[in-house]
């Protein structure tokens, strides 16, 4: 037996409101085509559609869409709301096909029905865990974070053809950071969540978004609120259900997740790997600390953190950093947004926390250099931060390469004497170039007008490779316009968001919502859909269940018994409906050879032949 009719009197009887969420949470495949009640029934009763309603489901839950009798109020109401159970007279009653998939899946999963209504809930899961130094994963986080997408803007990460993070490109952050490879995952999900990073799958990149210049400029408390809102609005469904079924502080996210394959017995090997992975990042953002959710954690769940409370219960900025004569440098906790990005881009991170190490070699300072950085800067920047002033080793540093790094800049040129143009600082420089047998091969040409300008006919490319395999410091005119120019300043709208507490992530979609101009939705069939359902259970006031009847005979083409009744008068017909239009039934009474014609509002009963 069909639960056809009984789902569509259900869907007949929804409000405009939760026939639309159910509609978007189980989006029929061919909405086009649904004109009524009928209709989006027989497409929520197809077996994928059901297997998937099914899978996020409690033991409770699908022992209800077993059998409604006796359920809760309250759970009845919002399996309806899911299409999973039928009406019949005004009582709930079950589906064959959703049973029959049921079923199916638990005898798949090795699930004993019986078993449904008694899975456990977790015991008593309060310990004395301290959760109070919950910041010091919080900073590690952020900082591990900041360095990985400082990283990716230099250098945009691989990804796989599948979309995943390609494992080379978590090496090389792992190597560039000093970060562990299983730590800079975490960041990388962390800000793929915040919507710092972008996956360009067609291109298979993974680039930084715009939003990200913005978080980098924010203080480390804005930063953390940024990651942490994310992940908790990714919150698996299932761990989310639980720690509102728990109702109680701290609790222990771990055992919520341990008891979520039993509870849960459908749930894809996807939905359970999201469940490990949010337990991870937890942890790893500081939400947790060894399993327990913190104070702050469970407020910003509930939407209650507050940025004032996050900072008291994180250090203060630091006021400077310790730059040793060993050329490290100790940051005792978290800088200023502007003296951060200038420590990072002179000084390579060793470790990272709430106390971190860096290191100033050769190659970080010329690195800075070449970016288009000045030797006085950097020289200011020292003298700013550092709280031991500059050590001699670093002194000799910055004077040495300031000799020699960000003297020659190449560029493209498109003049007589060649396609590359060499622009040195000093001549003397120029001329021994113009002399260096490595470089021969240039065909380098000294310029007439000036005696420290020289000219290639090779590429520009070419030129900057040659110069780097002669140990010469040469950076390329675009990488030096660019570097010398000021940072993109962000959109009014994702300032706002951000200034108002709001998360990267949705000041990134405010952006992409600009983008994305006036186009249709990918909604916009739903609505429609729902718009037209909702129009034709209310087509025929009084005669619904009747005109149902009728139109799933029409859809099957299978004959049905219709009584109808006049002046007194009952008669009884086995009739194959044609239509059901204005009021009227259109149906041929094979057994006399004619067509008949029955005002539906006169039919007293439709059933099966």
């Amino acid at each position: 037996m069909s639960g056809t009719l009984a789902l569509a009197s259900a869907l007949a009887e929804m409000d405009r409101d939760t026939l639309a969420a159910l509609v978007r949470s189980r989006r029929p495949h061919a909405p086009a085509g649904i004109t009524d009640p009928i209709g989006l029934a027989s497409d929520l009763l197809k077996t994928e559609s059901i297997a998937r309603a099914l899978a996020p489901l409690d033991c409770a839950s699908l022992a209800a869409v077993r059998d409604p009798t006796g359920a809760d109020a309250a759970l009845v109401s919002e399996l309806f709301g899911m299409g999973l159970l039928g009406r019949d007279g005004g009582s709930a009653v079950s589906l064959p096909e959703v049973a029959a998939a049921l079923s199916d899946a638990l005898d798949a999963a090795h699930v004993v029905i019986d078993s449904l209504s008694s899975a456990p809930f977790p015991g008593d899961i309060s310990s004395d865990v301290d959760t109070s130094a919950w910041f010091t994963s919080a900073l590690t986080a952020v900082g591990q974070a900041a360095e990985c997408l400082r990283t990716l803007r230099d250098r945009p990460g691989k990804l796989n053809r599948s979309g995943s993070i390609a494992v080379a490109t978590v090496k090389q952050l792992a190597e560039s950071t000093g970060v562990e490879p299983d730590e800079v995952s975490l960041a990388l999900a962390a800000l793929m969540r915040a919507g710092l990073v972008t996956a360009l799958i067609d291109d298979h990149l993974l680039i930084t978004a715009a939003a990200s210049s913005a978080w980098l400029h924010s203080s480390h408390v804005e930063r953390w609120l940024s990651l942490a809102h994310a992940a908790g609005c990714s919150m698996p469904s299932t761990l989310r259900t639980e720690w509102n079924r728990a109702d109680q502080a701290e609790i222990d996210l771990r055992a919520l997740a341990a008891g979520v394959p039993t509870r849960y017995p459908l749930l894809p090997a996807t939905d359970l790997t999201a469940v490990d992975d949010f337990v991870r990042g937890a942890e790893y953002l500081g939400l947790t600390v060894e399993g327990r959710f913190t104070e702050v954690a469970d407020a910003l769940l509930v939407g209650e953190v507050v940025t004032s409370e996050i900072a008291r219960a994180m250090p203060e900025t630091a006021t400077g950093v310790y730059v040793q004569p060993d050329l490290s440098v100790v940051v005792p906790g978290p800088l200023p947004p502007k003296d951060e990005a200038v420590l990072a881009a002179l000084a390579r991170p060793e470790h990272i926390g709430v106390a971190s190490t860096r290191r100033i070699s050769e190659a970080s300072i010329a690195e800075a250099y070449e970016r288009g950085l000045s030797p006085a800067t950097a020289r200011e920047a020292f003298t700013r931060i550092s709280l031991t002033g500059i050590p001699q080793p670093l002194e000799y540093l910055l004077d040495s390469l300031g000799e020699r790094v960000g003297g020659i800049v190449v560029g493209e040129y498109a003049g007589d004497e060649g396609r590359t143009r060499l622009s040195f600082a000093r001549a003397d420089v120029a001329a021994t170039i113009s002399v260096d047998r490595a470089l021969q091969h240039l065909q380098l040409q000294r310029s007439r007008a000036s005696d420290t300008v020289l000219y290639s006919r090779l590429s520009a490319d070419h030129v900057l490779a040659a110069l780097a395999d002669a140990r010469y410091h040469a950076s390329s005119q675009v990488a030096a316009l660019r570097d010398a120019e000021p940072a993109e300043p962000a959109e009014p709208a994702e300032v706002g968001a951000l200034q108002a507490g709001a998360t990267a992530s949705e000041a990134a979609g405010a952006t992409a919502s600009r983008r994305a101009g006036a186009g249709e939705g990918p909604t916009a069939p739903f609505d429609a859909l729902v718009e037209r359902v909702f129009t034709a259970a209310r087509s025929e006031p009084g005669t619904g269940d009747f005109t149902r009847r009728l139109e799933l005979a029409i859809r099957d083409r299978s004959p049905v018994r219709v009584t109808a009744e006049a002046r007194g008068e009952v008669r009884t017909f086995t009739l194959l409906p044609v239509s059901v239009n204005a009021g009227r039934l259109r149906a041929a009474d094979q057994a006399a050879g004619v067509e008949r014609t029955l005002p539906v509002n006169m039919i007293t009963a439709v059933e099966p032949a």
